[in-house]
């Protein structure tokens, strides 16, 4: 079987460098979201550029490649398939199970993980405490308590002045974690 595997072109690696490499971003991804909420460690890099990404899951694609590397060695090895009709078997396959595993994803996990809220709502207009300084164009952290506890968002000044420790504004805008604030009129 061996010999019959590696006879049969480096396409037959390809398919098995998917499957594996599918397999190790899995359990790294595992690994890594428990270590994550383990550690409470948080790193948002967020950019105002008027252009929505899809967010597609690790697991979603964890899936496309097992399957994709899976079916591409059953239609190489079982069936006997030429590269072409090969790959698109494989490329299709994989594309279908990812989007049902994205939608698993989506439609079933993520509604129901109690640590998901609607920021929106909990934090638009609402007086929050500036806890680092908000320097003129640069970024810096308030405060509030919520349900859940003590909230801390990176902040941005809406004036482009900036905002002093210990000063309370109002949250006008979100763009990810990141809050557009105002100053409080006194």
């Amino acid at each position: 079987m061996l010999q019959e595997f590696l006879a049969s072109g480096t396409l037959n690696l390809v398919y098995v460098g998917a499957v594996l490499i599918s397999l190790v971003f899995a359990v790294i991804t595992l690994i890594g979201a428990e270590a994550g909420d383990m550690l409470d460690f948080d790193l948002d890099a967020d950019a105002d550029s008027g252009v929505d990404f899809v967010n597609i899951s690790p697991f979603a694609l964890a899936m496309f490649g097992a399957v994709f590397g899976l079916t591409g060695l059953i239609t190489r090895m079982w069936l006997e398939m030429s590269t072409i009709p090969s790959i698109l078997w494989a490329t299709g396959f994989g594309i279908v199970v990812g989007a049902l595993a994205q939608a698993f994803f989506i439609y079933v996990l993520s509604p129901s993980k109690s640590s998901h809220y609607d920021l929106a709502a909990v934090a638009l207009g609402r007086e929050v405490e500036v806890i680092v300084t908000i320097p003129p164009d640069g970024r810096g952290t308030v405060a509030f308590d919520g349900a859940g506890g003590r909230m801390t968002l990176g902040a941005r000044s809406g004036t482009g002045k900036q905002i002093s420790r210990g000063q309370t504004v109002t949250i006008e805008k979100i763009v990810g974690r990141i809050v557009v604030v105002q100053p409080m009129d006194k």
